[in-house]
């Protein structure tokens, strides 16, 4: 985890973890916010080779990094979170960190897969059991 946990530092300075309740709610908000400041550059840039079935779901995925997942941050409310739990967890988010990254050089063919992919991830967090390691 340390690794993952370097590495999230190194592009989100006051990214803390998942260690604790108020924790959960601050690395949710930053990765959603690293994330959705990724996608809007993304979409800037593609700007008309964007269909619009393309800029429905980009929209929905948008909405998903302006608000916080209820579902999800309830999980760990007035819980501790096992080890594995957390490294799971912080390893999801490098994960939709490197996404993110991707955003700046995609070509529009492959913008579509690649916002299904980060979809794909923050349905991940909301999983009944959270995260496997």
């Amino acid at each position: 985890m340390s690794d993952d946990l370097a590495f999230l530092r190194a592009r989100i300075a006051e990214y803390k973890d998942y260690t604790e309740e108020a924790a959960v709610h601050d690395s949710d908000m930053r990765i959603r916010a690293y994330v959705g400041e990724a996608l809007s550059a993304g979409q800037a840039r593609l700007g008309n080779s964007l269909d619009d079935e393309m800029l429905k779901a980009l929209d929905a995925t948008l909405l998903r990094c302006m608000f916080t997942d209820q579902v999800f941050v309830r999980k760990f409310e007035h819980a501790d979170i096992a080890p594995a739990i957390l490294t799971a967890l912080v390893k999801n988010d490098r994960a939709l960190v490197e996404l993110a990254d991707r955003v700046a050089t995609v070509a529009p063919g492959e913008f579509r897969a690649l916002v299904r992919q980060i979809d794909d991830l923050f349905d991940l967090r909301r999983t009944p059991v959270p995260l496997t390691a």
